[in-house]
């Protein structure tokens, strides 16, 4: 099988969003994520976020983890393949789609979330320093519901354990914001260590890992986060700021995720080879 040739110019695309050529855009954005870095070390100096990260941020994203993928019905995507005039009736059909068509019905998709964000982010900015916690883990909740959403349209299970840390690991990158997207893995770098069981079975020890992975890259995503939300203890700007970050932040997750689950697909279904 050879890709058809929108799927030839998609690989193309996805090869320069890795790769993207060294402009004054490229620079100046990696001079705004020094400033973010400094701001997320400054967070960790201001009483009370560690406290926040550790004991309230993280369990609200693990369980923001279980909960969002959860939302995320297979049955009503593939009924929107349906009225898009796609036949399918499993995720595991998409595979045998051309790009193209899976295209034509995620058109859209990323300009629903980030209108979502930026009225989520406009309404908790108004609380200021008190209004970070809830506005995180409702920007987090989006997010990880669109990166769902997207590895479903291209026929990945987002209830698998590695699928939902590989869509946790998409939101981790954005919010570093100064990794190169060269560095992003195609496929999910999770696997479970498995262990000699004694007193718990082997699926008990594979629950832990996952949980522990998530609650490490839960923490790292809510530390970035509220470094970048410091900005909204001011209250007449706490509105504006904050419906800017979540708009900037969710349209970097769904255009990260948009590429990486494309090539995924492209991936899976040509071989490592063909897509470069």
């Amino acid at each position: 099988m050879q890709p058809s040739p929108y799927e030839q110019n998609a690989i193309k695309e996805i090869q320069v969003w890795r790769n993207p050529p060294d402009t004054w855009y490229g620079k100046l954005r990696g001079k705004m994520d020094d400033v973010w870095s400094t701001a997320t070390d400054f967070a960790r100096q201001v009483p009370g976020v560690e406290w926040t990260i550790d004991n309230i941020v993280t369990g609200l994203l693990d369980l923001t983890n279980e909960i969002t993928h959860d939302s995320v019905w297979r049955d009503g995507i593939i009924r929107e393949f349906a009225r898009n005039e796609i036949a399918i009736s499993d995720l595991e059909e998409i595979h045998g789609l051309d790009l193209e068509q899976i295209d034509t019905v995620t058109t859209g998709l990323r300009a629903k979330y980030v209108s979502l964000a930026g009225a989520e982010g406009a309404a908790t900015g108004f609380a200021g320093f008190a209004g970070i916690v809830p506005d995180i883990v409702a920007l987090v909740a989006l997010n990880l519901r669109a990166a769902g959403e997207y590895a479903t349209y291209c026929g990945f299970d987002i209830t698998a354990q590695e699928e939902r840390i590989y869509a946790l690991q998409i939101l981790d990158y954005v919010a570093k914001s100064n990794d190169s997207a060269k560095e992003l893995a195609i496929e999910p770098a999770y696997r479970v260590v498995k262990k000699v069981a004694t007193s718990q079975s082997v699926s008990a020890i594979e629950q832990l890992g996952f949980n522990e992975a998530v609650e490490r890259i839960a923490r790292a995503i809510g530390m970035n986060l509220t470094g970048r939300k410091l900005s909204q203890v001011v209250p007449v700007a706490g509105a504006a700021v904050g419906a800017g970050l979540n708009v900037l932040y969710t349209r970097k997750v769904c255009t990260t995720a948009h590429f990486l689950y494309r090539e995924r697909f492209l991936e899976r279904k040509y071989g490592r080879p063909v897509v470069g």
